[in-house]
């Protein structure tokens, strides 16, 4: 895995002009044009240059000259942006178009990990119990669910299969299983008790599962989960797990401190949290969470974290301060995503959208390869159903599907149009017209962050 880290190798030339101040910012170097409607309804796309407590000075897209506005012409939710908008943010903000979701977490405790995809779904690496473990990770996923003949392989004892476990294809039986541990990187989760069950079940015969573990919601919610399909990379909290494995972290309650630190791995396995102080040609000086400071050779270090010490200067500290106070809607509404909020309703995501032009909520799933409608939804927003002659699986088996063709399925200004996908029965009192599958987040770049709680579509 191989990956550079663009971040401190800018950091000279941006940390100058930050530091340069504010005089003479130019449009071009604010946050981006936005569309600003005044009280008639009239839109424009500008960029703020300045303002004061009455008006506010914009360089509108295709003009030669800023112009000044009266704040009172102007829409309410217009007026409120420009109250928050800071000039300096701003032009920093400006600069920060190459940062990426990587290293703005990295700079934050976050650690990251590099998936891959089994069709669209996403697969990671970790240990369950200590033995090699394939973990699909599943927004749409309750809980997260065992494979019982894996977690049996794993030494974990798995009770009688007296439990019943849901799914989008029916029902399927499962047992508890005592899990000693569940190890993604550094984080480690302790003593739980895991439903397991059999997830070849209904499948084609010869058909080998991807995963021998779900990574369900319960624990992406309670570890910051990052998502982020462009990059492919899953980025987690590991301070927000059972324990810690990093030397010298506490369980303080100052977790903005925490946050001021980075995780760093040496070829020898052992991780080490905590930041730069200084380094010479061949050393580097690293000051650990319990403020004690530790002198390392740099060629100790996994390539990656070597290269980023290497390209580490002072004169990028003050740039790197500032980015950990841009979350991740600040960077990527300069990539041209678009930014959505999302519905929590016990442990599933939901998003707000439209279907053939009707008002339509969707669950938002990772562990989906492909995007599936509520066949009762499908009908009510004017689809184009086929017969009942496929077939979807899942947990409890497999269920007859028909063909569905919509005209148009938007969330936001991101719009999917024509497409054919399967349609299912997925019950009665279902919250959502269908799922948001790992297809279409694949095609439009989709991020989805825990901690926001928001989704993130880019249309290409």
């Amino acid at each position: 895995m191989k990956h550079t880290r663009k971040l401190t190798k800018m950091g000279l030339a941006l940390v100058g002009a930050f530091l340069a101040g504010t005089a003479g910012i130019t449009a071009d170097q604010g946050a981006g044009y936005r569309t600003f409607t005044n009280i008639k309804g009239k839109t424009i796309e500008a960029i703020i240059v300045s303002k004061s407590a009455t008006s506010v000075t914009l360089e509108v897209k295709g003009r030669e000259k800023p112009f000044k506005l009266p704040l009172e012409s102007l829409s309410k939710g217009d007026r409120e942006f420009i109250e928050n908008w800071d000039q300096t943010k701003a032009m920093f903000l400006r600069q920060c178009r190459t940062l990426t979701v990587r290293e703005l977490l990295e700079l934050r405790g976050y650690e990251s990990f590099k998936f891959e995809f089994a069709h669209n779904s996403i697969i990671v690496p970790g240990l369950l119990n200590g033995k090699k473990a394939r973990f699909l990770i599943d927004t749409g996923a309750h809980s997260t669910v065992l494979h019982d003949a894996f977690a049996k392989e794993a030494s974990c004892k798995v009770g009688p299969m007296t439990e019943v476990i849901a799914g989008v294809a029916g029902t399927a039986p499962a047992g508890w299983a005592e899990v000693p541990t569940i190890q993604l990187g550094e984080t480690l989760l302790k003593d739980r008790r895991i439903l397991a069950t059999d997830l070849t079940n209904g499948m084609p015969e010869g058909v080998k599962i991807k995963e021998d573990a779900i990574f369900g919601a319960e624990f992406l919610s309670q570890l910051d989960a990052v998502i982020s399909y462009r990059e492919r990379l899953i980025f987690l909290r590991p301070d927000l797990g059972d324990s810690s494995e990093v030397k010298g972290l506490k369980d303080a309650e100052d977790k903005d401190k925490k946050l001021a630190f980075r995780l760093f791995k040496l070829k020898d396995k052992t991780t080490i949290r905590g930041r730069i102080v200084k380094k010479t040609p061949t050393g580097v000086t690293i000051e650990v969470v319990d403020e004690k400071e530790r002198s390392f050779t740099v060629d100790r270090f996994d390539p990656d974290d070597a290269l980023f010490i290497r390209r580490w200067s002072k004169d990028a500290v003050n740039f790197e301060k500032n980015c950990r106070n841009l979350t991740v809607k600040d960077l990527l509404n300069l990539r041209g995503y678009q930014s959505f909020d999302t519905e929590r309703i016990g442990n599933h995501i939901y998003v707000d959208g439209k279907l053939n032009g009707n008002k339509v909520k969707f669950m938002v799933d990772t562990g989906a390869d492909g995007s599936l409608f509520n066949v009762e939804g499908a009908q009510q927003n004017e689809c184009e159903i086929g017969p009942m002659d496929q077939w979807v699986y899942g947990i409890g088996g497999r269920a007859p599907a028909a063909v569905t063709k919509f005209a148009t399925l938007a969330v936001g200004d991101t719009l999917l149009a024509n497409r054919r996908i399967l349609s299912a029965n997925l019950g009665k009192g279902e919250e959502s017209v269908g799922i948001y599958g790992g297809d279409f987040m694949r095609e439009l770049d989709a991020v989805i962050t825990y901690r926001e709680m928001r989704l993130f579509l880019r249309q290409k």
